[in-house]
C-alpha cells in the first residue's frame, strides 16, 4: 500500500505544481478570447498577451493572474492523483518480477490505461467549465 500512498501524494503535488504554473497562462488566454470586438477604429482592450499580462498586473496585481484558481485546484490534484495511482496499479500487474523494466509496449498500456481512468473525471469536469 506504500506505492498507492506515494503515487497519489506525488500526483497531487505534481497537480498542484501544474496548476501554480499554468494557471496565469490560462486566466490570460481567458481575457483574450473573451475581450469584445472593438468598435470601427478602436484598438482592442489588449494589444496582446504580454499587454494583457500587464494591464492584469496594473489594475489587480499578481493575484490577478490567479483568479478562480480555487476549482481548478481541487480537480488538477485529484485527476493527477488518479493517473499517477492507476499508472503505477497498472505498472506493478504488468511487471513480471518487482523492479523489472517494462517494454516501450507496457509503458504505452500503462499510459493509456490512466488516460481512460481520467477521462472519467476530466470528462464532466471539463463539460461543466466550458
Amino acid at each position: 500500500m506504500g506505492d498507492v500512498a506515494k503515487d497519489l501524494t506525488s500526483g497531487t503535488i505534481g497537480g498542484v505544481a501544474q496548476l501554480i504554473v499554468g494557471h496565469p497562462f490560462d486566466t490570460i488566454k481567458v481575457k483574450l478570447q473573451s475581450q469584445h470586438a472593438p468598435l470601427l477604429g478602436q484598438p482592442p482592450k489588449y494589444a496582446g498577451a504580454m499587454d494583457a499580462v500587464k494591464q492584469t498586473l496594473a489594475a489587480e496585481g499578481p493575484r490577478g493572474l490567479y483568479k478562480g484558481m480555487g476549482a481548478p485546484l481541487a480537480t488538477v490534484a485529484a485527476f493527477n492523483a488518479v493517473l499517477f495511482t492507476v499508472r503505477g496499479q497498472m505498472e506493478a500487474l504488468l511487471r513480471s518480477e518487482p523492479g523489472a523494466t517494462l517494454t516501450v509496449g507496457q509503458q504505452v498500456i500503462c499510459g493509456a490505461g490512466a488516460g481512460v481512468a481520467v477521462s472519467f473525471l476530466a470528462c464532466p469536469t471539463e463539460l461543466i467549465k466550458c
